[in-house]
Order: C-alpha cells, then sequence, then structure tokens
C-alpha cells in the first residue's frame, strides 16, 4: 500500500503503521485492517479539517475510498481491542500514573439521522447544542509527559435504545473502570468532577481498593463536630488560611457524610471569592496533595481539545453507529501516536502534526533564503 503513496506522503504512512505495530494491532486483526488502519490515522495527521474517507483517499490514494468505508462499516475490528492495546503498552512500560475521568460533547449540528445524537446544554459555550456525549477514562503519567486514553463510551439517548440497555454516563463510568481495572493497568488514583463524585459511584469505586478525588455540590449535607448542615455552611465557619505556594485560602478536615462515609475535605477559595470543595476517601492524604490531584484533573480537558483540534474527533460524517464507534477510536489512537512520534518530551503534539505536514510539502527541500530588501530583524521570521 505505501508504494501507491505520493512520495511527499509515504515516509508518514510509513511511521505511522510502525507505531501502530509496536502497539500491537497485527494481533487484533487481518493485516489489510491494519494497514487500511494505518492510512486513515495518516489522514486524521495529514488534514487539519473534514478527515472524511473521500478526502483522506485523495491525497492518499492507497486504496479507495470504499475500502475505508469497509473498515468503519462492516470489517471485523473491535474498539475497545483497540483500547486494550494502549493498556498494555502502558504496562509494559510500567510507568506510575492516574486516571481521569470526564465526557466531551461532540457537535453534530445537521446530524438528524445520528441515533446518538440529540440536544444538550454545553456548559463550554453555555447553550444548548445538536451532538452526543463520550465518556473517556484518561490514564496520564505523574511527569506529564504522556496522556492515553484507556477506554471510552458513547452514551446512547432513551429515544434511540431500548428502556433495558439505556445506561447513564455514570453506569459507563463504572464499567469501564472495571474493565481497566481487570485489565491489570497501575495508577495511584482516579479524579473527576462534580458529577461522577455521586455517592454510589464513588461506594463502588472504594469497593474496588481504588484512591477516587472529586468536588462537592454544594448543597451536600455533611456532618461536622456534631453538627448536620450543607458544604456550603460549614466553608462559612471555617477560618481559611493562605497556602502560598498553592496559590489559595484553603483547610482541610475530615467530615462524615451520608452519602459517601467518612471522607477527607478540603475547602477552598481563590482570588474572585469562589468557594471549592475537595473531597477524597483517601483519610491520611494531606492538603497540598490532594489540591494537587484536583490540579491534574485538567489533562482530560487538554486531550479534548487536542482529539478535536489534532486528530479529527469531529470529522466523522457517517450516521451508522459502528462507524461513529470506529471513528472515535481511531481519533484517540491517533492522539496516541501522535505522542509516541515526539523526539522530546516537551514537544507539544500541534508541533509534530505542524511538522509532518511540512515535511509533506516541502519533499525534502531547504526553505529559500531570505530577501536582502527585508530588514535584519525580520529575516528569521521572513
Amino acid at each position: 500500500m505505501a508504494s501507491r503513496l505520493y512520495s511527499t506522503t509515504r515516509r508518514l504512512y510509513i511511521q505511522v503503521a510502525f507505531f501502530l505495530g509496536q502497539l500491537g494491532i497485527g494481533e487484533i486483526g487481518t493485516p489489510t485492517m491494519a494497514a487500511l488502519t494505518a492510512l486513515y490515522m495518516t489522514g486524521l495527521i495529514l488534514l487539519d479539517v473534514r478527515q472524511t474517507q473521500t478526502r483522506v483517499t485523495r491525497f492518499l490514494p492507497g486504496r479507495c475510498h470504499d475500502a475505508l468505508n469497509r473498515l468503519m462499516r462492516v470489517m471485523p475490528f473491535s474498539s475497545r481491542a483497540l483500547m486494550a492495546l494502549v493498556i498494555c503498552w502502558i504496562k509494559k512500560q510500567r510507568w506510575v500514573g492516574y486516571l481521569c475521568l470526564d465526557d466531551v460533547i461532540v457537535e453534530k449540528a445537521y446530524a438528524k439521522k445520528l441515533p446518538w445524537a440529540g440536544w444538550t446544554y454545553s456548559f463550554a459555550k453555555k447553550r444548548k447544542v445538536y451532538g452526543f456525549h463520550i465518556v473517556v477514562l484518561l490514564w496520564c503519567s505523574t511527569d506529564g509527559r504522556w496522556r492515553m486514553p484507556v477506554a471510552f463510551r458513547i452514551l446512547r439517548p432513551k429515544r434511540s435504545c431500548a428502556k433495558h440497555d439505556y445506561r447513564t454516563k455514570l453506569q459507563l463510568a463504572e464499567q469501564m473502570l472495571k474493565e481497566v481495572i481487570g485489565a491489570g493497568l497501575a495508577f495511584e488514583y482516579i479524579v473527576f468532577d462534580t458529577h461522577y463524585t455521586a455517592g454510589w459511584l464513588t461506594k463502588v469505586v472504594g469497593r474496588l481498593g481504588v484512591v477516587w478525588q472529586g468536588t462537592l455540590n454544594p448543597r451536600t449535607v455533611v456532618i461536622w463536630r456534631g453538627k448536620r448542615l450543607a458544604v456550603s455552611e460549614l466553608a462559612e465557619m471555617l477560618r481559611l488560611k493562605w497556602r502560598k505556594r498553592l496559590g489559595v485560602r484553603a483547610v482541610a478536615l475530615r467530615v462524615f457524610a451520608p452519602k459517601y462515609g467518612e471522607m477527607r475535605l478540603v475547602v477552598t477559595r481563590n482570588s474572585h471569592g469562589n468557594f471549592e470543595y475537595i473531597v477524597s476517601n483517601d483519610i491520611r492524604a494531606d492538603l497540598s496533595t490532594l489540591v494537587q490531584r484536583k490540579h491534574s484533573r485538567w489533562s482530560i480537558e487538554t486531550i479534548f481539545r487536542d482529539t478535536k483540534q489534532l486528530a479529527g474527533l469531529e470529522a466523522c460524517h457517517c450516521w451508522v453507529d459502528q462507524a461513529m464507534i470506529r471513528h472515535v477510536a481511531l481519533a484517540m489512537m491517533t492522539f496516541v501516536v501522535l505522542q509516541m512520534m515526539r523526539a522530546r518530551p516537551e514537544e507539544s503534539i500541534g508541533a509534530i502534526k505542524e511538522w509532518w505536514q511540512l515535511e509533506a510539502i516541502r519533499n525534502g527541500e531547504l526553505p529559500p533564503l531570505p530577501l536582502k530588501a527585508c530588514p535584519t530583524q525580520l529575516r528569521p521570521t521572513a
């Protein structure tokens, strides 16, 4: 297949196929499936927008668009097996990391036939949008170098599935966490936001022997020193101390909540005067550790941005269930492969994508010398 590509894009395809081979893609499918997967992911890296099957094969004529359609719709191919390859690769490296849990909205304004899509409220845009939710479980290394999606689920609306098949976001999160733990992935803790800090879910996570950390709703009832009151009322009674290293006013204490049991509570207030209630089942953790764990949740927000802008998460125009699920899996794998392509840990994913795009444009040629009429101070950017 590489021999049918243009010489400017052949090297990128070979690199993508090489890293997919390192992940072990040959173990979950045929050589044809592996080659088509590499071709599709090469298109997601090479193109910036509208990475459809037709446009990918126009720039990468290794196979026709019908072959990519068969890959996305009918070819034997498991998206969960693809995520399992990432878990196995992480286990081989023996890195130390943690898990982040959250969901993202993929807008599909005109996909009226897509069974996954519906009207939902977007907190980012402060309005309702037409799209679907993807619940993602992300593994991050403690040094900040790696952000690896290890599981995902697409939330199916009630109107498009039977009552006994419907699952909420919390139930999908429970399934993913049990799968990841069953696969033997090691992590120090799991962090999530207020929506996933539900009483029954945190109890399930605790019974699995996992350290969890989240944030409480201000109306959550807690018992402290024999008083039963909302956590927002408790925050008004506390004297918060300035933590110079963390940049916030905060205090840590141990409380009991009827929905959660005994837990560690950290109340913080930022420069705008807004309170935040950080909780964890790690009773012995100190204040700084809990605040830093809360800050580590931002990693999953950055992967949502990067997969949309750099890996074509919103590019699929198919309305078939199987095609949409597989596209999301391949977009996640593209994000993983882009990280594996880095020569230095500090390189960003966007810089790697831009470098490969420039390689395809330059075809090995050096850029022309700057014009002599250009001022000296502007020549580096001319």
